[in-house]
């Protein structure tokens, strides 16, 4: 097996599932694209559509996520992980898949690849369901399912466990979480293990709600800087109960694309 770590994470992450109770199952795709230099010379482009399957049951939720990628730009700057040192000398836009700009400082060229992306595994416990406050702790595993040559991934899982609260009122919600991410190394890329902090708050508009957040997340490299950004979104239930989103991103760091935007759409079973 190509990634020995498959089966043991699939496995980790189901098990919780065989104690819950019968729940609701939702299906949702989205799509996005963001754009910046990430403190280099070279703009990377990333286009994303992801499909997204999310089973909630009681305190337990269980959700799969398999991204569809096409980037062009630095091959030092990767999905989900940023800019990175990348020495693979079949990175993208290394060996001719297309090179139309100039060596930068780290002798990359602009390249342009499209692929399946890394599939991501998530599950998530609620600590605190019910009341003003909710808590939630979950653990993720990023399994390398993206063609590290293409530059679409780094070729390695990633492992991480994070925690969310919220507190809401009449119209208003306060959020936050705090996360930790281990980024699993390869021959040619060493990522540094990452801390992550967000904060928003959310009111409501009609059926929906407009809200505002801001995250951090440190470099997965020391040749770069952490990112950090600003988000608004609107979210709404339709009116069969189906969650529809929309949202812009700006962002606030050399770390991070210069702006983003994306949209998303589920039904529920």
């Amino acid at each position: 097996m190509k990634h020995p770590a498959l089966a043991t994470s699939l496995a980790l992450l189901l098990v919780p599932g065989l104690a819950v109770a019968d729940g609701e199952f939702t299906l949702s795709t989205g799509a996005s694209h963001s754009t910046g230099t990430y403190g280099g010379d070279i703009t990377t482009d990333i286009s994303t559509l992801a499909v997204t399957a999310r089973y909630d049951a009681e305190r337990w939720n269980l959700s799969a996520s398999l991204p569809w990628l096409r980037v062009s730009g630095d091959p030092n700057v990767l999905p989900g992980t940023g800019p990175v040192l990348n020495l693979n000398p079949l990175g993208r836009g290394r060996l001719g898949l297309v090179l139309d700009e100039p060596q930068d400082d780290f002798g990359s060229r602009r390249g342009t690849a499209s692929g399946a992306g890394d599939v991501t595994l998530r599950a998530g416990y609620a600590l605190a369901s019910t009341g003003p406050v909710l808590a939630e702790l979950s653990t993720t595993v990023k399994l390398a399912t993206a063609d590290e040559d293409k530059g679409l991934g780094t070729g390695a899982n990633d492992y991480g466990v994070a925690l969310d609260v919220s507190r809401e009122w009449d119209r208003a919600s306060v959020f936050g979480g705090v996360s930790y991410t281990r980024l699993g190394d390869t021959d040619f890329i060493a990522a540094a293990d990452v801390l992550g902090a967000n904060l928003g708050t959310g009111w409501r508009a009609g059926r929906g709600q407009l809200g505002l957040v801001y995250d951090f997340r440190e470099s997965a490299s020391s040749s770069f800087d952490d990112r950090s950004e600003v988000t608004g979104y609107y979210s709404v239930n339709t009116a069969r109960g189906n969650p529809f989103q929309v949202y812009v991103l700006a962002g606030l760091s050399e770390g991070s694309p210069d702006w983003g935007t994306g949209v998303s759409y589920g039904w529920k079973f």
